[in-house]
């Protein structure tokens, strides 16, 4: 019997393998519907400080406050990257990583300017990441037409 514990122990640990993929697709699965929705309450939502108990002091209308909006947005594309990457076959690109986050930062950004108003800082970096979400735009496309899939 002494012989059977490494066959043993070698195809329990093969088992339990398995599981432990569902298992772990599952908390990532949970992990990024968790960040979407709380990115896209505190995006979105008039009164984004309510469900977390660090933006208790932090008041409307302020720098801040716009800024927890734009930054909500890094949630919501690293949510749906998350789920993209668990359902998905392919590999999913660098560059169109990039994209996402950068759109989804924008909309937060415009969300922050919609609920907390206008600043000239504001205003700056909005304009600034829309040349950024372009550049990366042309660049991707550009790079995407260079791939040679004749291998």
């Amino acid at each position: 019997m002494d012989g059977h514990w490494s066959l043993i122990f070698f195809t329990s640990t093969l088992y339990v393998g398995s599981d432990m993929n569902t298992i772990f697709k599952g908390y990532l699965l949970i992990i990024g519907i968790t960040s979407c929705v709380m990115g896209l309450w505190a995006m979105l939502g008039p009164n984004f400080v309510s469900w977390y108990p660090a933006f208790d002091g932090v008041e409307r209308y302020t720098p801040l406050a716009n800024f927890i909006r734009t930054m909500s947005g890094v949630f919501v594309a690293s949510g749906y990257i998350l789920i993209r990457f668990i359902f998905s076959s392919s590999k999913v690109q660098l560059g169109t990583v990039l994209i996402y986050l950068c759109v989804f930062m924008l909309l937060g950004k415009v969300c922050g300017l919609v609920y907390e108003g206008y600043h000239f800082h504001d205003i700056v970096a909005s304009i600034l990441g829309v040349i950024t979400l372009i550049g990366l735009t042309y660049v991707h496309k550009k790079r995407k037409d260079l791939i040679n899939y004749d291998l």
